[in-house]
């Protein structure tokens, strides 16, 4: 395999943060995604992987996806990771994540009681 495989412009982005922060199992589940992404499967599964890499490397919020999502009830993420039993973590694909976002790194200094959260209890891992 070439160091950042076959070249696709559409998923350039997703193979800058495969590559950069995924593990080497992470790296070949993605590959094996792109081999089938004109599957919707395939896509829904590699933006799910997506998501858990930068959440895991980067932002390391472990808030529950939650009403405030405008995709809440019908979001293929959260139906695909509830189906795998999966934690149903927020994602950026919500249109309040960034707000979300801004409220968990206030509540990492202490900032927001808990009862203040917008998404509620934060789920496993790190808070």
């Amino acid at each position: 395999m070439t160091p950042f495989g076959k070249y696709h412009p559409l998923f350039l982005e997703e193979l800058f943060i495969v590559h950069l922060y995924g593990s080497d199992k992470e790296v070949a589940l993605f590959y094996r995604l792109m081999e089938e992404r004109d599957d919707q499967g395939s896509i829904v599964a590699m933006a799910a992987l997506l998501e858990d890499i930068k959440r895991k490397n980067l932002t390391k919020m472990n808030w529950y996806c939650c009403h405030r999502c405008q995709n809440f009830e019908l979001c293929r993420i959260n139906w695909y990771r509830g189906e795998r039993n999966l934690e149903r973590n927020c994602c950026t694909y919500c249109q309040h994540y960034e707000d979300c976002y801004k409220k968990f790194l206030g509540n990492r200094e202490g900032v927001y009681p808990v009862e203040q959260l917008p998404c509620g209890k934060p789920s496993g891992g790190t808070s």
